[in-house]
């Protein structure tokens, strides 16, 4: 029992059932332990000779032999009973001992009622007005096998130092030098019969059993069960002890197993030695001591293990090993390593037998390992016991070969692994290629494990959000890379691609400079070797200008077929107002200027029918293009105009800043049409700041690279002047933002606009070969920009704004009195209404219905000048115009149309004079009469 456990108390055994008390007493008496024998009332029945020799007064000298010493004497041996003196006076166990704290009566008790031993180390016990002792102790209860008695039984072993150093001294006078040998080991007396006679307290621990059990047994009883060094059953007859006794010699340093009862097998080292009595030859005992070398044979085993699986570790490691012992001067430094150990798989990567590389010094045998710098690392090692790792590259016969070298310290010397990665290298290499490979792609692609972090991103990813490489491995790639409101479609992505290992579809990205980007995204699950889901891969590529292409594509096929369709209406339209404007000038020069309402209620239809004109001439503008003079201009001075305008005519909580370049490039085109488009432009925005705001116009000088202009599919490559109108006003959203272009869209209230303006502005930059883009957001405002053609280097730049240009030369008029007129369309209506307007100014006019009526007409008559539809069925306009000129030369034609389309410039090539749009009035008929007139007769002159 260890004396540094104090007050450690733990469960044993039950104690024994005896015939009648004095059979124990005889027992308690005989043992040679320190014992005394309690009875229920805690009376101290009797006690060892042990026990008084603990526990004896100071002054007291007496010394009273144990049992072993007279058993090894010569002669018979005196009964414990007669060697030791009767109790006094029955005195109890409290009368002699302290027990402040009841700490004694309290083992007492539980070991009566749990009726089972109580140990503990290391209690104090003292005796009043007397010494106190440090004990080991164990209580065990006894009974009689009635019950009429009971009580316990008190071992003690005095942990005491000086009591201690007193009983070895008397140990010594004794003449006990075998057993002082021994003291530390189990020592147990075996008589001739092979019954055990006495023991020590090691005997006890070692053997975990009590020493009552112990003695008493024969070697052969049930208890004493043994085992070879090898694990094997010993037989009883071949125990050291009887083997001892019968063979008559010592038997010495002998290995055996024993089993404690309910525990695992213990080892103990066991030595033999017979004792004689003068003058006998057989033994008379056999003294037996052993110590317990369970934990070193343990030890023993395990290093033993560690022996076979470091060997098997050395044997099946697909690493060469070496173990290299540090070589040192005289001045204890490292001054080589030299190879003590070499496993077979060093012996393959070396192309050598461990005989030839055991004994080879590093320094002197291998040069080349020295070169690598690995002398100075596994000194470095030694020195510091610190783990070493490097990459070692060697060229063998031309071909690369590289080993990762692991060194760590062993016992003067370091254990080095030389793994072979030359494969790996090669991997490696490769891998580097395919990354360089993957970097050179136009595509963004990335790779993200599953909880969304990235561990792969190439160049093309770096170009197309902005983010370095450094900055997103580690990041969560939905937090950097997509915009918030993909947070759907993200998740639906990342379910398919779980279900069937790819996902493909468009997304819109966030660059680092918050800019969108819309990418075709293509996604695959990337599986490990065991077939579960590891990585994603994902390929993006940017398709933002093919969509923006997409986008403009569509607005201008949207627009070319909203043109064919309004001015298919338009035409109609056109045709319907015709007989109105026209109608109305006839009667009003048919009704009596005195009748004041009718020419009121004549007026208001004339202003209607001009209105409607008007639309119709927006629209048929829009379709057609505006046509308007072409001249080379400074677009700075229309910028300058439409500030003076807004300045002066917005509310003054509107802002107003212009910039423009200081060498703007000149633009050609018609300045009032130019001022017109800027102007509805602001007047839009002004609209879009009912709280007020800033507008800004700007004007600036760009270029178009080929590939810049392929951006936008109505650029062409050139210089071109920017025109930029921006407010911050409410902003439009994407979907409104798309259709402001479009003929009679608005988002004005009814009756505050028609949602022609930016139509018409559409349609008059386009007439300028430029082209228009917008872009808004809600509650921040909306850009507009206006993109002119620069003018050629050559081009003369005319000094006109949209209100100083000249007046126009006035035509001499012609009086119709007389002319012949024939006027072709499939309208009747429409020829009826231009046949009373002529004639009521002086012309005769002769209609047609269609082509071949107007050929027969001209056939039979002498036709001054020609009115043709370009819109009939059968024969269109243009072929009777070709027909006309083949025919007749020197004939004034003029084309009238509400359809905008290429025919108007095909009708002048073809030969009409001049063009009149539908719907038109009495004026511009009779004015493009005399046009058609004027020309013919200048070209005649």
């Amino acid at each position: 029992m260890p004396p540094d456990s104090p007050s450690d108390v733990e469960q044993c055994s039950t104690g024994p059932l005896v015939e009648r008390p004095g059979a124990l007493k005889e027992f308690v008496e005989a043992t040679p332990a320190p014992v005394a024998m309690l009875d229920d009332d805690w009376r101290i029945v009797t006690h060892s000779r042990a026990w008084l020799e603990v526990f004896q007064n100071e002054g007291d000298e007496t010394r009273n032999p144990i049992a072993l010493d007279r058993i090894e004497s010569t002669g018979q041996a005196l009964s414990a009973r007669e060697a030791l003196p009767a109790p006094t006076d029955q005195r109890t166990f409290f009368e002699v001992f302290a027990d402040p704290d009841d700490e004694w009566r309290t083992a007492f008790l539980r070991s009566l009622e749990e009726k089972g031993s109580r140990r503990g180390y290391g209690q104090r016990l003292s005796q009043p007005d007397g010494p106190t002792y440090q004990v080991d102790w164990e209580v065990r209860p006894w009974q009689t096998k009635n019950g009429s008695e009971r009580g316990v039984l008190l071992s003690v072993i005095d942990r005491t130092e000086e009591r201690h150093a007193k009983g070895l001294r008397r140990q010594v006078d004794h003449r006990f030098d075998k057993l002082v040998g021994t003291i530390s080991e189990g020592v147990l007396l075996m008589d001739d019969t092979g019954v055990f006679r006495d023991g020590n307290e090691a005997a006890q621990n070692i053997l975990g059993r009590p020493l009552d059990e112990i003695i008493g047994s024969r070697f052969d009883d049930d208890i004493w069960n043994g085992l070879r060094e090898d694990g094997s059953p010993l037989p009883n007859v071949e125990f050291p002890f009887w083997r001892a006794y019968i063979e008559r010699e010592p038997v010495q340093e002998e290995v055996m197993g024993v089993y404690p009862p309910d525990a695992p097998p213990r080892w103990i080292r066991v030595n033999a030695q017979p004792l004689f009595r003068s003058g006998q030859e057989a033994p008379y005992a056999v003294l037996v001591s052993f110590d317990d070398i369970t934990d070193e044979r343990l030890k023993e085993e395990a290093l033993q293990t560690s022996r076979d699986l470091l060997s098997s570790v050395l044997t099946s490691s697909l690493d060469g090993i070496i173990v290299f012992s540090a070589i040192r001067s005289a001045g204890d430094t490292i001054a080589d390593f030299e190879c003590v150990l070499v496993n077979p798989q060093a012996e393959k990567l070396f192309e050598s037998t461990a005989e030839d590389i055991v004994g080879m010094r590093l320094r002197e045998d291998m040069p080349r390992q020295e070169e690598k710098g690995l002398f100075d690392a596994y000194r470095e090692v030694v020195e510091t016991g610190e783990p070493a790792e490097m990459e070692v590259h060697y060229d063998t016969d031309g071909q690369d070969v590289w080993f990762q070298v692991m060194a760590v310290k062993v016992e003067n010397g370091v254990a080095v692994t030389y793994r072979d990665i030359t494969d790996r290298k090669e991997a490696e290499r490769q891998i580097r290629e395919q990354a360089q490979l993957l970097d050179k792609a136009r595509d963004a692609i990335l790779a993200h494990d599953l909880d969304g972090r990235i561990v792969y991103w190439n160049k093309s990813a770096e170009r197309l959000t902005g983010w370095s490489k450094e900055e997103v491995l580690g990041a969560q790639a939905h937090d950097c890379l997509y915009a918030p409101n993909e947070e759907g479609t993200l998740q639906q992505c990342h379910e398919t691609m779980m279900a069937e290992g790819e996902w493909t579809g468009e997304l819109h990205m966030r660059t680092k400079d918050d800019e969108e980007r819309i990418v075709e995204s293509r996604w695959s699950l990337v599986r490990d070797s065991t077939g579960e889901p590891k990585h994603v891969l994902v390929i993006n590529t940017d398709i933002t200008e093919r969509k923006r292409l997409e986008s403009q594509f569509l607005r201008s096929q949207r627009m070319e077929s909203l043109g064919r369709l309004v001015g298919g209406i338009a035409h109609d339209l056109g045709n319907l107002l015709v007989p109105i404007t026209l109608g109305v000038k006839v009667l009003k020069r048919r009704v009596d200027d005195t009748d004041d309402k009718v020419d009121q209620t004549l007026s208001m239809i004339q202003k209607s029918a001009e209105r409607g004109s008007d639309m119709v001439e927006q629209v048929l503008a829009f379709a057609r293009g505006v046509e308007g003079e072409r001249v080379a201009l400074q677009p700075e001075l229309i910028v300058e105009e439409v500030e003076e305008m807004t300045t002066e005519t917005f509310p003054e909580d509107v802002e107003v800043h212009i910039r423009t370049d200081a060498d703007l490039r000149p633009v050609v085109g018609d300045a009032t049409q130019i001022q017109q488009v800027l102007m509805n432009l602001c007047v839009n925005a002004r609209d879009a700041m009912p709280d007020g705001g800033t507008l800004t116009v700007e004007a600036r000088n760009v270029d178009f690279t080929e590939r810049e202009a392929r951006r936008n599919i109505e650029a062409e490559p050139g210089g071109y002047v920017c025109i930029e109108v921006r407010d911050t006003g409410t902003g439009m959203p994407d979907d409104v933002a798309d259709k402001i272009f479009e003929p009679f869209f608005t988002t004005k209230e009814e009756g505050e606009g028609t949602g022609l303006g930016l139509s018409t502005a559409y349609s008059i930059i386009q007439s300028h070969d430029g082209f228009m883009d917008v872009e808004s957001e809600e509650g921040v405002g909306t850009t507009f920009w206006i993109y002119l053609p620069a003018a050629d280097e050559e081009a003369t730049v005319e000094a006109q704004s949209p209100t100083n240009g000249e007046a126009e030369h006035e035509r001499p008029s012609f009086d119709g009195e007389g002319t012949q007129v024939l006027v072709v369309d499939d309208e009747e209506f429409v020829l009826e209404s231009a046949q009373q307007t002529l004639e009521a100014v002086g012309y005769e006019v002769r209609t047609a219905l269609d082509a071949a009526a107007a050929l027969r007409v001209m056939e039979k008559e002498a036709i001054d000048l020609v009115i043709t539809d370009l819109r009939m069925p059968e024969m269109s306009g243009l072929d009777l115009i070709r027909r006309l000129q083949e025919r007749h030369p020197d004939l004034p034609i003029v084309a009238a149309s509400g359809v905008a389309d290429g025919r108007t410039e095909e009708a002048l090539d073809a030969g009409a004079q001049t063009f009149l749009a539908k719907p038109f009035t009495a004026e511009k008929l009779e004015a493009a009469l005399q046009e058609a007139l004027h020309a013919t007769e200048e070209a005649a002159a």
